[in-house]
């Protein structure tokens, strides 16, 4: 399909044929593991059983203030997302219904939505060509699959991309990962300090841009790229929307020039603003889809993202829908662990990884090329899928020439 078509759906989606809708009261998403679905993440006080506080996310109207609006509302104003026009009001407990009729019928407001929660897309631990000499590189075939070796006859990669990891936080001190890790943040505690406290991040970052070449661990797809970390999901792999934006207005605005998402939710209008925000940046933004049986996932179903779907061992596509935009390989991928090391998963949080890799590598080729036009090569030099309007990643077709 053509990627920047995409319609914005607003409908909660999530994956595996299953759909659930979203109350006017409650924004929650189900994190979905290959094969099964997860428990569904909501806003309940895990400790009272009943909703504490609620986020509502605002859209202020140019020339009016925020903190008017909450004063108004008998609402506490809570933090502005990125430097837009979106903020987050907090209300009190017992009356979310009532205030969103009343911010909804507001005239000094663009629009109102609730704060939902996103979980990671879920795995399962489980010619001549340049060949790195890290010790698991035989044990990652999806390298292969991806004509990857060949692609670095052409190019390793770039120290001047930036690959940003907006999830769990990125092993801070993996050593197949510290050298090539930015100064970050975590938005889940408000500090500088973007560590893993799940393992996902560290898994997701390893596979898109791990050290290579340096006798340690695994290969990553960019040999050379940084890792900007962006902790927006907890130890539990859960998070809301508002910290999710929050993330990806810090990775646009701090030198990302690919932002990976592996993980998904319901749709969003203050999440595609912020979007659109980070790809007129010039970034390129990628995001995973495991959704099944006609459902949709957002952020990869937006426009000006990248929708990636995995390949399970057989070559089929894990999910379809005009909303994908690539495949790539989703099982056995072998990438760093959190704690050090490397261990095996499934997923197509991996499948995003790849993309994301290949996206910094291809656009190493030439640092003057505009997102959109690496994007576009990325998304054409691929490998057919019959009977897919969509095909399989190919980074040496994809560098080769460009």
């Amino acid at each position: 399909m053509n990627w920047n078509k995409k319609a914005v759906g607003a409908t909660l989606a999530l994956g595996l044929a299953v759909s659930v809708s979203l109350p006017a009261y409650a924004g929650s998403a189900t994190y979905v593991e290959q094969g099964r679905v997860g428990t569904p993440i909501n806003l309940l006080d895990e400790t009272k059983g009943k909703i504490a506080t609620a986020n509502v996310l605002v859209k202020v109207k140019s020339g009016k203030k925020a903190s008017n609006i909450a004063l108004k509302h008998g609402v506490r104003l809570g933090e502005q997302l990125g430097t837009g026009d979106w903020y987050v009001l907090e209300v009190p407990s017992g009356r979310l219904s009532q205030t969103l009729v009343k911010l909804k019928r507001d005239k000094e407001l663009e629009a109102v939505e609730v704060d939902q929660q996103v979980g990671i897309t879920g795995e399962e631990q489980a010619g001549i060509m340049l060949t790195p000499n890290d010790p698991a590189f035989s044990t990652q075939p999806y390298l292969n699959l991806i004509q990857a070796p060949a692609a670095w006859d052409v190019t390793t990669g770039s120290s001047s991309r930036t690959i940003a990891i907006i999830d769990t936080g990125v092993d801070l001190d993996h050593p197949d990962l510290i050298g090539k890790i930015l100064p970050g943040y975590d938005f889940v505690n408000g500090d500088s300090i973007a560590d893993d406290d799940n393992g996902h991040g560290t898994a997701v970052a390893g596979v898109a841009a791990a050290s290579s070449n340096n006798l340690t661990d695994i290969t990553g797809v960019d040999w050379q790229a940084k890792i900007l970390p962006v902790k927006v999901l907890n130890a539990s792999g859960a998070g809301t929307y508002s910290n999710v934006i929050q993330g990806i207005y810090y990775a646009a605005n701090n030198g990302a020039n690919v932002i990976n998402m592996s993980f998904g939710g319901g749709a969003s209008v203050s999440l595609q603003d912020a979007i659109n925000y980070a790809y007129s940046k010039g970034c390129i933004i990628v995001a995973a889809d495991d959704s099944y049986g006609g459902t949709v996932m957002y952020p990869a179903a937006y426009a000006n993202v990248v929708g990636v779907t995995g390949l399970n061992a057989s070559g089929v596509p894990t999910s379809a829908g005009s909303h994908i935009d690539i495949a790539a390989p989703a099982t056995m991928i072998r990438t760093t662990q959190m704690g050090g090391g490397t261990a095996i998963y499934s997923g197509v949080s991996y499948s995003a990884a790849i993309v994301s890799g290949v996206m910094s590598l291809a656009w190493s080729c030439n640092l003057s090329y505009t997102n959109s036009v690496v994007q576009n090569r990325v998304l054409t030099q691929v490998d057919p899928i019959p009977g897919k309007p969509f095909g399989r990643v190919n980074a040496y077709q994809t560098v080769f020439g460009f």
